[in-house]
């Protein structure tokens, strides 16, 4: 049976990774791991209500602490960070290499992070262990959409994905750390699109509208660089255009607050980080139903083009979903060793199939469509 430790495991997503993972994976134990063992061993005896009573169990897991996390991954087949410790990684990463454990994330597409799991890379594949990274559904899926439509489409040229994001967030409870991981995305904000060719950052008065249908209609997007994103080219011989573009929050914060918060992050010292991370938390609350997460790609190539669509109208689900579906791949032995980006690790046939399965609604439309030989 593996062993798969859930590094916050009663957050927010972690509740949900941990039930999921319970549900549509067999020979699977899952381990809560955290700072708060209470909070802990409650959400586990909860899971025991459900599920085998060997197949879940708590511990003690600090990700200020080395020591406490070699302790926890003690018999661990992977670790699965679904906390906000991304200042952290270190730690995590150097304790998954000395216990032999193989390591997940769910964590934002930073460059710190990156470039440090970067910088350990040889040594990952020395020791043979298996770390992916940017996991989840931005990052984890757009880079992923890409990958399937190359392997349908002949001479894919251009590849963008469109995402509207509409969370009520006035139901979710955040902390300090996830509020202050989110402004420091904010930060390193990057714009730039790939276009006949060649990266450029376009101006932030050339907005890009998009129409979601049904669920959303039109609405303004910006690109949004992201690690899958910038390896698209590199991944996709022949590919000219690609981007990803997001929506916004809601219309308090797109056009109010969040000029104030890029200026503040960018530029004031970080004692203002907190008032700054409490004035977004406030604006948040405006948003407005129809709540969901649609994820939307518009490719062509040589042979036609093809659209791939996803919805679900909780955002957490719409997460977690693509990383079980990734996670059952791991599980099976199909993705090797060295570290790896969830969106160019899985095989997309098989991980749009599970998401479909596990519930996210997957639409497809293709128009003369003509398979690689």
């Amino acid at each position: 049976m593996k062993q798969l430790l859930i590094f916050g495991g009663y957050g927010n997503a972690g509740k949900l990774l941990s039930s999921c993972l319970l549900r549509y994976t067999r020979n699977t134990r899952v381990i809560i791991a955290g700072r708060d063992m209470v909070k802990a061993g409650n959400f586990a005896d909860k899971l025991k209500i459900l599920y085998p009573v060997e197949r879940v169990s708590h511990v003690y897991c600090n990700a200020f602490d080395k020591n406490s996390i070699i302790k926890a991954l003690k018999n661990v087949d992977m670790i699965v960070v679904a906390a906000s410790s991304l200042h952290f990684v270190r730690n995590i990463a150097e304790a998954a290499i000395e216990t032999q454990t193989d390591y997940y994330d769910i964590q934002l597409s930073l460059p710190h992070k990156n470039d440090y799991l970067r910088s350990i890379e040889s040594r990952i594949l020395s020791e043979e262990r298996t770390f992916i990274t940017d996991g989840g559904y931005h990052p984890g899926v757009p880079g992923a959409m890409i990958h399937w439509s190359s392997q349908q489409l002949a001479g894919l040229e251009t590849a963008n994905i469109y995402a509207a994001l509409r969370m009520n967030w006035r139901e979710l409870k955040f902390s300090s750390s996830t509020i202050s991981e989110m402004l420091e995305e904010f930060e390193y904000f990057d714009n730039s699109v790939y276009e006949n060719n060649e990266w450029k950052k376009p101006k932030w008065s050339e907005s890009t509208y998009y129409d979601f249908e049904d669920n959303f209609h039109e609405l303004q997007c910006t690109p949004m660089m992201m690690e899958e994103i910038k390896l698209a080219p590199d991944k996709t011989p022949g590919l000219k255009n690609t981007a990803f573009y997001i929506s916004g929050f809601n219309k308090f914060v797109d056009y109010f607050l969040l000029p104030i918060i890029w200026f503040g992050v960018k530029y004031l010292p970080s004692s203002f980080r907190k008032p700054l991370g409490g004035l977004f938390r406030w604006g948040l609350r405006f948003g407005k139903p129809p709540f969901g997460v649609k994820l939307v790609s518009e490719c062509s190539g040589k042979s036609g083009s093809c659209k791939l669509q996803m919805f679900h109208e909780d955002g957490y689900l719409m997460t977690v979903i693509p990383v079980v579906a990734c996670l059952k791949q791991y599980l099976k032995g199909t993705i090797p060793t060295g570290l790896h980006l969830q969106a160019w690790a899985v095989n997309p046939d098989n991980f749009f199939d599970d998401i479909s399965e596990m519930g996210i609604d997957v639409k497809l439309t293709v128009s003369n469509l003509v398979p690689v030989s």
